[in-house]
């Protein structure tokens, strides 16, 4: 497969292979779109999901954040008042989306009891991720999961004993409970131990990372052999769409292979327009609407 992520189909992502989906990123130079949404929350829009909202606005890869994989369910609005179902599974969502679907696990540190167990990354939920067709699995934490460099590390090398096909993408996009990290010592260690992809915060999203740093993490990470991506997780994505450029621009200047929007927008995911200037700024109007508009 010769494609670019923004002219996927929903028949190309059903048969793509952990590598193809690296082949394909690396072929799309610098233009892929992730956009988070929290699951548990009920969507900004009455009876569509987050995830339908993200892909009509023009999402690459959508990750499912807050989903508990023992009890996996998307929230609906309005569901009582239309007398549909109260929550979406995780097939319709790659069904009505026609997206890359991942989700967030936390390698929350021993002893740490404070969120349901299918939200953490263990044996078990790695194993339902991938039965319920995960394209890829997120290793990073919510703020005050006390999550660190430390932790995921660990978690990478657990989720690939558990699978060797499923993509792992891995780091921490802010300071997530025990503050930022930018030590370059971990980017070699994250490579061998089995992920595909590293995040950082992206550039203006927290403290001390700006362009110049973005650049030297992303040329590191490329060195190592992953891809990158840099991430708005910090609220930010509910700031001003002139913001949203100016941090797209940094980001893919920076070397960045798929920049990230966050979800703390309305609802559980970023203000609508915001993903949209993200998706033009990336990639133009063409390719943008492209994607906004295919969800074969």
């Amino acid at each position: 497969m010769k494609k670019r992520i923004f002219d996927l189909t929903r028949h190309d992502i059903a048969n793509m292979s952990r590598t193809d989906i690296v082949d394909c990123i690396r072929r799309s130079e610098g233009r892929s779109m992730m956009v988070e949404n929290v699951t548990s929350m009920a969507p900004p829009v009455d009876l569509v999901s987050g995830a339908e909202i993200a892909a009509a606005f023009g999402a690459d890869m959508i990750t499912l954040n807050c989903l508990d994989l023992m009890e996996p369910r998307a929230e609906v609005n309005g569901a009582a008042d239309h007398g549909s179902a109260d929550h979406f599974t995780v097939q319709e969502l790659k069904q009505l989306s026609g997206r890359m679907i991942g989700c967030n696990l936390e390698p929350v540190p021993q002893g740490f009891t404070d969120i349901n167990i299918g939200r953490s990354l263990t044996k078990e939920t790695v194993e339902k991720a991938v039965e319920l067709g995960m394209n890829y699995i997120m290793l990073t934490g919510n703020p005050g999961m006390m999550v660190s460099q430390e932790t995921i590390l660990n978690a990478i090398a657990l989720t690939r004993e558990v699978s060797k096909d499923i993509l792992i993408i891995a780091g921490k996009m802010h300071g997530g409970g025990v503050g930022n990290d930018y030590n370059l010592e971990f980017i070699p260690q994250f490579a061998e131990a089995g992920a595909d992809i590293m995040m950082f915060p992206a550039p203006y999203t927290t403290p001390g990372m700006n362009p110049a740093l973005a650049s030297t993490v992303m040329d590191a990470v490329h060195e190592a052999g992953m891809l990158g991506m840099l991430a708005i997780g910090t609220s930010q994505e509910g700031a001003s769409e002139s913001y949203i450029e100016k941090v797209t621009i940094e980001s893919k200047g920076a070397g960045a292979d798929i920049v990230h929007i966050g979800d703390g927008g309305y609802g559980g995911i970023a203000v609508p327009e915001n993903i949209m200037r993200m998706g033009i700024t990336l990639r133009g109007r063409r390719h943008q609407f492209k994607r906004m508009a295919n969800h074969r």
